[in-house]
């Protein structure tokens, strides 16, 4: 069954992951580039929507797989795809991706290809951020994973084949996702080694990290106005109730969604915001 596409902003996206149960186990993140199509290959009319089906249809048709293959497709222009169902195990690095999600990042990123966007850049860094908050990843070399660092058979090649920066072309070694990601000029490696995700990529993501920790520590008082408001374990009327709130109660709100406030700094605990105000 061939997947449906979701175009989300960071925002949006932010809410889909933190207020979704996924029931496959998650422990690393795989980012890639598409190489092909890249930033030269955008034209008018051809939105986010267009590269995913073509995207699909290529593999598909010449990789002989079932869907699209990878989970999240981030875009130049800041959005963001669900492409391939999370709880579906993605096709991103053959014989590694049990247990993964594949990101898949639109563009070029070897040296001489696409200038990466502030857009692009941004969301890159936050969508990696969010899943390693969600799904409890710390941003390393052994969980936020390069295509480059592996073999044909999804074996890693040993730390100084990898920051060589070369392709091994007889073990097929890709050079994903790009010589120039998020690469600094200072640096005298390239921009898909172990070197360069250590000193420019995870510290890029463990900020983004701890600024979103810190504002999910910022809380406002509320009122409870009901006579007895349900507190559910997601923002829906779908989410069980995990226990009641009696009127005149005051609870911290730490976040909004959909009509919906967080009632816990540390739990998944909601409630109908119409029920609620200020104290």
């Amino acid at each position: 069954m061939q997947s449906e596409f979701r175009i989300y902003t960071i925002e949006t996206f932010r809410d889909y992951i933190m207020n979704t149960r996924f029931s496959r186990k998650i422990w690393f993140l795989q980012n890639h580039h598409t190489w092909r199509p890249s930033y030269h290959h955008i034209r008018p009319g051809r939105d986010e929507l267009y590269w995913l089906e073509s995207m699909r249809t290529s593999h598909i048709r010449d990789r002989k797989w079932a869907d699209i293959g990878q989970n999240i497709t981030t875009f130049p222009s800041g959005k963001i795809a669900v492409c391939r169902p999370i709880n579906r195990i993605p096709a991103g690095i053959a014989g590694a991706n049990t247990g993964a999600i594949c990101i898949e990042h639109f563009g070029n990123f070897d040296i001489g290809g696409d200038v990466m966007t502030q857009q692009h850049r941004d969301i890159i860094i936050a969508v990696n951020a969010i899943l390693c908050i969600k799904f409890d990843i710390v941003p390393s070399t052994p969980l936020i994973v390069y295509h480059h660092w592996f073999n044909s058979s999804g074996r890693r090649f040993n730390p100084e084949t990898i920051n060589s920066g070369e392709v091994q072309l007889r073990a097929l070694q890709k050079s994903c996702p790009g010589t120039n990601f998020f690469l600094e000029e200072s640096n005298d490696f390239k921009g898909n080694t172990l070197l360069s995700a250590e000193s420019n990529f995870y510290p890029l993501i463990r900020d983004y990290i701890a600024k979103m920790n810190d504002d999910d520590n910022t809380s406002v008082s509320m009122l409870v106005t009901a006579s007895g408001l349900n507190v559910r374990i997601g923002p829906n009327t779908r989410f069980a109730v995990k226990r009641v709130l009696i009127r005149g109660t005051i609870v911290q709100v730490y976040e909004h969604a959909n009509g919906w406030s967080r009632v816990s700094q540390n739990q998944q605990e909601w409630v109908n915001s119409t029920y609620l105000k200020n104290a």
